[in-house]
């Protein structure tokens, strides 16, 4: 006779037989059975302050990993707390596998107590959500929704389990592989074996791959976040074909600072160089890239004079906001390998000068030197860089020097403050011996304040860099640009006192003056565990350049900072 378990054990072993550890969440009434199979197990439970924090922190294993990573609610408001950080995990591709509590079967469509109607709620923001109504449906829901996740283009998907479904027993398969067999699922089969890469068609757009870049006298390749796992590859790429290339906000660090192939990020606030090889190239080939607005400025008026080649795993994004000449339907894992074996002619010498002469233009900034500063006496090791969202973020994506992509972490489609705070913890949680900085602002950091009390209690070595300027710096950036300086909801006006908080989350605070030396800075980084360093700058510092919407992305301003 088979052995009977219940919904909730069944998902906690599965849970484990997929490689999680542990699982961020915040406990309710309707998920009550889970976190019981959930005691028992050799998982651990991250308690977080709010659910938007527990999917932040999800995230973070997610994004640093590669991995799928798991996320606990329960029903009603933990249901719309957590929307945030699963659009935010839409929207930049990231595998999460949510688990909400849902009120009993017989109780659905009443308006019981901390019900909502979550499969209509989230379906807009997730690959797909199940709502399991049979108990036996789970072990194949949850083979799918898995493979979902981590499969083709990723993101999340979401579980919505009845209290009452969670305690009903299952047998457990006989003469299979109960947990990770997909021999019973059609499906899984389809989605892992879908369209394979023929030598033909291979050839066909190889051959037309050279043809245009042949006919090229500027080629520039555009990269972006879904093209970051590659990224030995293409710096191999562009070394061998001497081809220069654009990034977008996700794909920094893809190419190194000083490599002379990169022009840097495109883009509202991109570099000189890149946004104005953009306005002349004759040749754009997109790999990992969705073409989304603040990358492209003026979609209308975005590489109008060049050809367009897309390489994409995600059909649905391929001539989406731009008509291309030239597609590929495939990760560019797949591919790269072939270009590499290629022998291309690139006739693009006035054109690299040309490059060079857009470098020469100054872009100087404080922050700069302050990034660079800060870089300089990171400890040795493995470490990740995070930002919130704001000022702050754009400084570090111009000026940090970025050694690898999968160090850089931050928000991108949905530019989500409260992002970096409770990401950091789950980047920590999965790389417990590296460092982990996170860059803030004083208002992205009390979105997620709360998640001070979760990262002091699992003491990880995190460095909160909190940037205060005493406003929501890019509000009263445009506000400064385009609304004649009326400062309308932009500026704080009562400050907390951050070393009394750190204190009351027991946080080391620190507070560096960017204009005196770092060697104190340095010792505070070295340090074991939390902290906090508070560096106060001037609200009048903008990021520049800058792409007023609606624009070009030659159309950018250049302002002038003063310290």
């Amino acid at each position: 006779m088979s052995e009977q378990i219940t919904v909730s054990q069944y998902i906690i072993r599965f849970l484990e037989s997929k490689g999680i550890t542990w699982i961020p969440g915040v406990p309710g009434g309707t998920i009550l059975p889970l976190y019981e199979s959930l005691a028992g197990s050799n998982i651990e439970h991250v308690l977080a302050r709010h659910e938007q924090g527990a999917g932040f922190i999800a995230q973070g294993r997610a994004r640093s990993t590669g991995e799928v990573s798991a996320v606990f609610v329960s029903s009603g408001p933990g249901v719309a707390n957590l929307i945030t950080a699963v659009a935010d995990a839409q929207r930049d591709s990231v595998p999460l596998l949510i688990f909400s509590g849902q009120v009993p079967l017989g109780l659905m469509g009443t308006d019981a107590f901390q019900e909502l109607p979550t499969v209509k709620i989230v379906s807009s923001v997730v690959k797909k959500v199940y709502l399991v109504e049979e108990p036996n449906q789970i072990t194949e829901i949850l083979e799918e929704a898995f493979l979902l996740c981590g499969e083709g283009k990723k993101g999340p998907v979401w579980i919505d389990l009845p209290k009452d479904i969670q305690t009903q027993k299952i047998n457990l398969p006989e003469n299979n592989i109960p947990f990770g067999g997909s021999s019973h699922l059609d499906f899984l089969e389809q989605v892992s074996k879908a369209d394979p890469l023929s030598f033909e068609s291979l050839d066909i757009f190889l051959d037309e791959f050279k043809f245009l870049l042949k006919s090229s006298r500027f080629p520039l390749l555009y990269i972006g976040g879904g093209a970051k796992k590659e990224y030995l590859r293409l710096r191999e790429f562009v070394s061998r074909f001497q081809i220069p290339a654009v990034t977008t906000l996700m794909g920094l660090g893809i190419f190194e600072k000083d490599d002379p192939m990169n022009l840097g990020m495109m883009g509202m606030h991109g570099t000189v160089a890149a946004n104005e090889a953009l306005g002349v190239c004759d040749l754009l080939i997109g790999i990992g890239v969705r073409f989304d607005d603040r990358a492209t400025g003026a979609i209308e008026k975005f590489c109008n004079q060049a050809k367009i080649i897309h390489i994409d795993i995600d059909a649905r994004e391929i001539g989406k906001n731009k008509s291309v000449t030239l597609s590929l339907q495939k990760d560019i894992s797949e591919v790269l390998p072939f270009l590499l074996e290629e022998d291309f002619q690139v006739q693009n010498k006035e054109s690299l000068l040309q490059v060079e002469t857009w470098k020469q233009i100054p872009e100087e900034h404080p922050m700069k030197s302050i990034l660079l500063d800060f870089a300089s006496v990171l400890p040795s090791g493995e470490h990740f860089v995070l930002t919130d969202v704001g000022q702050h973020q754009m400084w570090v994506a111009q000026y940090f020097p970025f050694h690898q992509p999968l160090s850089w972490i931050t928000s991108g489609g949905q530019g989500t403050m409260g992002f970096g705070l409770p990401t950091a913890i789950g980047v920590a949680l999965s790389h417990r011996d590296s460092h982990v900085y996170c860059f803030t602002g004083d208002g992205s950091i009390m979105m997620n304040l709360q998640e001070l009390s979760t990262l002091r209690e699992q003491n990880l070595n995190v460095k909160i860099i909190l940037i205060n300027n005493e406003h929501l710096g890019l509000v009263k950036q445009q506000q400064d640009l385009f609304y004649g300086s009326l400062y309308s909801g932009s500026k704080f006006h009562f400050h907390p006192d951050f070393s009394m908080l750190c204190e009351s989350f027991g946080i080391v605070y620190y507070e560096w003056d960017w204009r005196s030396e770092v060697q104190d800075l340095e010792t505070v980084l070295e340090k074991k565990g939390p902290a906090l360093v508070e560096v106060r700058v001037p609200s009048s510092w903008g990021v520049y350049p800058f792409v007023p919407g609606g624009k070009s992305n030659q159309e950018y301003i250049l302002g002038q900072v003063t310290t």
